[in-house]
């Protein structure tokens, strides 16, 4: 079904006798807001009669807990993926204690509800006395579809009359099936018409919400996306085994594509954890997914640091930089089950412009489920990228990368790699976070970082593979050959490391007590032009860096049937040795 309309949140409870809820992450001010994003485990179900977590009861423990931390914590956004959140979890939540401040609005993926649930669900809301529940109502009783895909807003609002608060609820129904092998969505999905639009004061800035493939009918629709990405902040959930599959995106790449300054928003992805499990039938048959999640807050050119510090902190809570070929910037969350607590800035504020906040969402902890306590736990430790399994099995890897390892910066390893890959061209500024290649993405959307394994894109583990294959030659190579060329003789006998420093930000290897060089391998046989090339740019590079003990420190060395071959550097031809150390004669 087509969506037919937008609807204005504060009109709707106009209509109801209610005034439009003071959130705060719709507040205009230079004040951030703080947010809590759950991305769990599975497994979940998928037959006839729901699409949900497969054991109810332990995603209800779970929910709990986040919600009441969300109630402790003073969190203003609380947001859940697609047909998480169980039903008995929300009752709760709206008879007992534990449910959104004044200024706060969950966004609750929640389990599918059948027409009866939600009508049950409402008398039951209605009994407490302070709690209203509205949702579209099913007009055609014949309407194909078992069960609804909801998503439950969750916030206070004031009586208009009395000024009395109410606590509300308001879900919203997906509108379009999700694609699927068999289409057993499309058979069993009752769907919406409308999406909601959270206002602030004088409509300056706006929040919505959008459930997996209702992705498609607003990349249909140009005006309908148009409201929903201008001074906006817009949210994803999904449960989604392929969320880099073009057709959920392209709303994102009409979006990016746009006028910038009718396209200043924040789009967050919420999906399920990585390697999802789908269950046909409680005891039934089993599908591995093996998923990637594509979790990730899109950011305009304007407001996201890319100071490495502030990227750093970022990244070993979890939260890792790129940046879009689109000149937006893009941090993914980490793949595996967690609560991810972040402060935000507001997507646009009135105040001075000397309080414009442009770091963008910082990470501020990372929750996993602690199955002794029963409460989530903040990790104090890195999270995993995939480099232990890159590392391991492979001793040359690991000799390569045993100083690498040591580093906290995942930047300065990235660096370092780019480097022994061998640059493309000689741009000073190469390694800064938003130019350097491997944080470079396109309109796909998949990471090609050594660092993080983000995709299960088979080209980009290959680019990674040899990447990292790459490293471990060069490596092997300072280790053996001999003669090495003049230029970096003084590296031979052993203790040569791979390294990036930004004192030296165009050489990737080191030696105690000689001058750091620039040295890339370029795989096996390179053309003669890729040769060229990287060899040029490398010289580049230091000679622009015009450091003289080391402007001549350049090397590029590849692999042939016969075995490793140094290219001659056309600059470095008039080159001497005065029996210690390579040293620079006129150049010609």
């Amino acid at each position: 079904m087509k969506i037919e309309n937008i609807v204005n949140v504060s009109d709707y409870l106009d209509k109801h006798g209610l005034a439009n809820p003071a959130l705060e992450v719709l507040n205009p001010t230079e004040e951030s807001y703080r947010a809590l994003l759950f991305q769990p485990s599975g497994p979940f179900l998928g037959d006839a009669a729901r699409i949900g977590p497969l054991d109810l009861d332990f995603a209800d423990q779970q929910a709990t807990r986040l919600l009441e931390m969300a109630v402790k914590g003073g969190h203003h956004l609380v947001v859940t993926p697609e047909y998480y959140l169980p039903i008995k979890t929300l009752l709760k939540c709206i008879e007992g204690e534990t449910f959104p401040a004044r200024d706060a609005l969950w966004v609750l993926g929640c389990e599918s509800m059948t027409p009866k649930q939600l009508v049950e669900f409402k008398t039951q809301a209605l009994q407490t006395g302070t709690c209203e529940v509205f949702f579209e109502e099913d007009e055609a009783a014949e309407k194909q579809g078992t069960y609804f895909d909801p998503v439950a807003y969750c916030f206070i609002a004031k009586e208009k009359q009395s000024g009395n608060e109410r606590r509300v609820v308001l879900f919203q129904f997906k509108t379009i099936s999700s694609k699927d092998e068999h289409y057993f969505e499309n058979r069993l999905l009752r769907t919406g018409r409308k999406i909601y639009q959270f206002f602030g004061p004088e409509k300056r800035l706006s929040l919505a919400t959008i459930i997996c493939s209702d992705a498609f009918g607003i990349s249909e629709d140009k005006n309908i996306l148009l409201k929903l990405t201008e001074r906006a902040t817009l949210l994803h959930i999904q449960l989604n085994q392929k969320p880099h599959n073009p057709d959920y995106q392209q709303y994102r790449f009409e979006t990016f594509r746009r006028n910038r300054r009718t396209s200043n928003c924040d789009i967050v992805c919420l999906n399920w954890a990585e390697n999802m499990i789908f269950m046909e039938h409680a005891d039934g048959k089993k599908h591995e997914w093996g998923n990637e999640t594509g979790s990730a807050w899109y950011l305009p050119h304007d407001r996201c640091s890319t100071d490495d510090a502030e990227i750093e902190s970022n990244e070993r809570k979890g939260l890792y930089y790129s940046k879009h070929r689109r000149e937006r910037h893009v941090l993914h969350f980490h793949y595996a089950p967690a609560v991810f607590e972040l402060t935000a800035p507001k997507v646009e504020h009135t105040g001075l412009q000397l309080l414009a906040n442009s770091t963008g969402p910082t990470m501020d902890a990372r929750y996993t489920w602690d199955a002794t306590s029963l409460a989530w736990v903040e990790q104090t430790e890195c999270a995993d990228t995939g480099l232990t399994e890159i590392f391991s099995g492979d001793e040359k890897v690991e000799a390569a990368f045993a100083h690498l390892k040591t580093e906290e910066s995942r930047l300065r390893i990235e660096r370092a790699v780019a480097l022994a890959c061998g640059l493309n061209n000689e741009t000073e500024n190469w390694h800064a976070a938003t130019e350097l290649a491997s944080l470079r993405i396109e309109d796909d959307e998949l990471p090609q970082r050594v660092t993080v394994r983000l995709e299960r894109d088979e080209q980009i583990r290959t680019l990674r593979h040899d990447r990292v294959q790459s490293v471990a030659a060069l490596h092997h190579i300072l280790a053996t050959f001999d003669p090495l060329p003049l230029a970096i003789r003084d590296l031979e006998g052993g203790g040569a490391r791979i390294q990036w420093s930004r004192r030296s930000p165009h050489t990737n290897v080191v030696k105690d007590g000689q001058q750091p060089a620039l040295v890339s391998y370029l795989g096996f046989n390179p053309r003669g032009d890729q040769i060229k090339a990287k060899s040029d740019a490398a010289y580049e590079l230091l000679r622009r860096e015009n450091v003289p003990e080391r402007r001549h420190r350049v090397a590029v060395c590849y692999f042939t049937v016969d075995g490793p071959v140094f290219a001659p550097i056309k600059q470095l031809v008039n080159f001497t040795d005065d029996g210690r150390s390579p040293t620079s004669i006129a150049q010609g």
